[in-house]
């Protein structure tokens, strides 16, 4: 493993990825785990091994990592430096330990993207993500340290230790430019402003970097135009593979093919597919302490054709949320994107939650801002909200709420879209 290819923006040189998959068997070879999938394969196999081996190899999924616990790892828990866990959306937390390695490879899987974005000694940035055992934050400030960028650590959610005019006092003493956080918390983040009396669009905020929920391209638009600032999709990955996208500055989301194998399987079957959208199955490249074999990450993916105009030569993505976001609504199979559109082309609007009533009728329950809670503007939201429902045919109810943050994106965790958003009474 050498840090010019981690450096590497022109992409993934076959010799060099083919080493690093060797090297990968070899570890998880080593794992309680895995040892007995790579056991019918001899030492030699493994050492010759190409990517087309992989697909006689057993998918790895989230249950298999709950079942697995610590038996996953390749090193003994005394050589790992940091101890995570994955946040347990959608089942029990699975351990996540990381050696030094690990840490630094994925380190420099973010600044790919960052030191394009971000400047140094100049940018300032506030982090608003959970700082105990999910291993975002530290991967934020390993990276921003590494580039000479100012950070402070300030989650909103932290009983008795932090709040938000604590937050609002910080950035205003120290010149804050830069939030790094997840798309709720932008949200709440631009509500405490407005409560204040502050236009979050002359705090001084330039960039905005999400992460850890879904992030729909009409969510980031509006973030935009909210803040008036640069938003990007920081990274795309997990606890379990650590990040294996992240946003270059034209916004674009690109794979690290570098320290990743990608395949790309039908959600249903989980056989190959060329669709344009597909699950995303991956293999680390360059974890030490647990590595992961064809892991089924559970998310849909959209390939898009073409290269970047921002130079760099790795495949280009969209991701559209996981494979089990997917609402039936009067036979008809909605997706994240599907609502998002309506209701972030819509001004004024904070959030959403589509509410299933006793009698099975579906709401769309909208989050007005406070400014735009007089009678003429919310007539117009719910003009423009029945109109769009109409043109799609969802057959979707509309109902205005003035402070509901409980129950959609503006809440402090990391939910996956149907937590955050669907109710049933």
């Amino acid at each position: 493993m050498t840090s010019a290819l981690h450096d590497a923006p022109a992409g993934a040189l076959d010799a060099d990825r083919l080493r690093l998959l060797r090297t990968t068997l070899a570890q998880a070879a080593k794992s309680p785990f895995y040892a007995p999938v790579l056991a019918g394969l001899g030492a030699a196999e493994l050492a010759e091994a190409d990517f087309g081996l992989l697909r006689r190899l057993p998918f790895t999924d989230k249950a298999d990592l709950r079942e697995a616990g610590l038996r996953i790892l390749s090193v003994p828990l005394a050589e790992t430096v940091r101890y995570y866990e994955s946040s347990g959306t959608t089942g029990t937390p699975t351990p996540t330990p990381k050696t030094k390695k690990d840490i630094a490879a994925n380190t420099r899987g973010l600044l790919l993207n960052w030191q394009r974005i971000l400047r140094p000694h100049q940018d300032k940035a506030i982090l608003l993500v959970p700082s105990d055992i999910a291993p975002v934050a530290d991967a934020m400030v390993y990276g921003l340290e590494s580039m000479n960028v100012f950070s402070v650590r300030a989650f909103p959610f932290t009983r008795g230790v932090c709040g938000w005019d604590q937050i609002v006092r910080i950035c205003q003493q120290t010149g804050i430019n830069t939030v790094l956080t997840t798309p709720g918390l932008s949200l709440h983040f631009y509500a405490e402003l407005k409560n204040r009396g502050i236009d979050p669009t002359t705090f001084g905020i330039r960039n905005i970097l999400l992460l850890g929920e879904l992030l729909t391209e009409p969510m980031r638009a509006m973030l935009e135009r909210m803040w008036d600032a640069q938003v990007y999709i920081n990274s795309y990955g997990s606890s379990e593979m650590g990040t294996c996208s992240t946003s270059c500055p034209e916004k674009r989301m690109h794979l690290l093919e570098h320290m990743y194998h990608f395949e790309w399987v039908d959600p249903q079957t989980g056989a190959p597919t060329s669709a344009e959208v597909a699950e995303l199955v991956v293999t680390t490249l360059t974890a030490d302490a647990r590595p992961l074999l064809r892991y089924r990450t559970g998310d849909l993916v959209r390939r898009r054709p073409g290269g970047c105009a921002c130079g760099l030569e790795l495949p280009v993505v969209e991701v559209l949320g996981r494979t089990t976001d997917e609402l039936e609504i009067a036979g008809r199979r909605l997706r994240p994107y599907d609502i998002e559109e309506i209701v972030y082309a819509i001004p004024g609007l904070l959030g959403y939650c589509i509410r299933f009533e006793d009698d099975g009728r579906p709401l769309l329950c909208l989050e007005v801002e406070r400014d735009h809670q007089d009678d003429a503007r919310c007539a117009e939201i719910v003009r423009l909200a029945e109109t769009a429902l109409a043109a799609r045919e969802l057959p979707l109810e509309v109902e205005l709420s003035f402070d509901f943050n409980e129950l959609t994106k503006r809440g402090g965790g990391f939910k996956n879209w149907k937590l955050t958003h669907v109710v049933r009474k």
